[in-house]
């Protein structure tokens, strides 16, 4: 009697119990990407990213944490061409997890999700400062490049946990749908933006400036990576106020101080601009609508 009643209790408790589901571990960089993840992942994800909300991805601390976050995860997205190349390789190897590692189906390159790359080519040496040769890894605000990612990840998580795959391509059709639409909102409202003349601290907003039809005329480092010295920032300076330049473009990261000196002595506006996601701007919708917003307001 009492072996029947415990069967039956167990019985009841399987069947009203949810079937367990564990979560994909999804690691990436970037905070973009981070947010790209969720939005293709939803509830069937855990995401963690490596750069910090407002730090340079070029220039990581590595720290244990990190490694051993990459020792759990079952998929790791990153930027690519050499973005990642001072700080990830050695977390890798740390990490000891071969479910990520280059060439593995948990491992994502996003920069060969189709993404047309700019800037790439030419011989590099060192003195041409933080050159990437395959091309500029700044990709991930560009609507058709944050597609392609999004797609890219839906494809990996589709193979990585192939029992939700109707669940990512349903989210994935979602994403596309937003994007579309808030696109057409973006590009209404950046109209005032098309052949404005800017300077940019660092060489990352080319994939911006393309969409927008901004005309990038300089930077403040000289070479990407290198910082300014007097003569360049002058030459700079004469050559922004010459041709009407608008407004300088700096990072979050980078020093602010030169960005607005260069900006009042050739008579332009000084925008600070996130170029990933995080904070106020933890979305990639939110990020591209803070972008679009500041830069509008600098030119009106």
């Amino acid at each position: 009697m009492r072996i029947a009643l415990i069967l039956g209790l167990l019985s009841h408790f399987l069947v009203q119990a949810p079937s367990a589901h564990a979560k994909v571990r999804v690691v990436t960089t970037i905070q973009t990407f981070r947010s790209l993840a969720e939005e293709i992942g939803g509830d069937q994800v855990e995401v963690t990213a490596l750069v910090g909300e407002s730090v340079d991805p070029h220039h990581v601390d590595p720290r244990p944490s990190h490694a051993v976050t990459l020792n759990k995860a079952d998929l790791l997205v990153h930027v690519g061409l050499d973005l990642e190349r001072g700080w990830l390789p050695p977390l890798l190897e740390q990490a000891r997890n071969p479910k990520v590692r280059s060439g593995e189906v948990g491992n994502l390159d996003a920069s060969t999700a189709g993404i047309m790359v700019l800037d790439a080519g030419g011989a590099v040496t060192r003195a041409q400062g933080d050159i990437h040769p395959m091309g500029n890894p700044h990709y991930w605000l560009h609507p058709d490049n944050a597609l392609r990612v999004a797609r890219a990840l839906a494809e990996r998580l589709k193979r990585i946990d192939p029992g939700q795959a109707s669940t990512y391509e349903a989210r994935l059709q979602a994403f596309s749908n937003r994007l579309a639409a808030r696109r057409k909102e973006w590009e209404e409202n950046a109209k005032a933006l098309a052949g404005v003349k800017i300077v940019t601290y660092h060489k990352s907003w080319s994939y911006l400036t393309s969409w927008l039809k901004l005309v990038e005329i300089g930077n403040i480092e000289p070479k990407p990576g290198v910082p300014p010295d007097p003569k360049h920032l002058a030459e700079l300076v004469g050559s922004a106020r010459s041709q009407g330049a608008k407004m300088v473009i700096v990072e979050t990261y980078y020093p602010r101080n030169t960005a607005q000196r260069v900006a009042t002595l050739a008579g332009m506006k000084a925008v600070v601009l996130p170029s990933d996601a995080g904070g106020k701007e933890r979305s990639y919708f939110a990020l591209v609508d803070k972008i679009v917003t500041e830069l509008v307001a600098a030119v009106r």
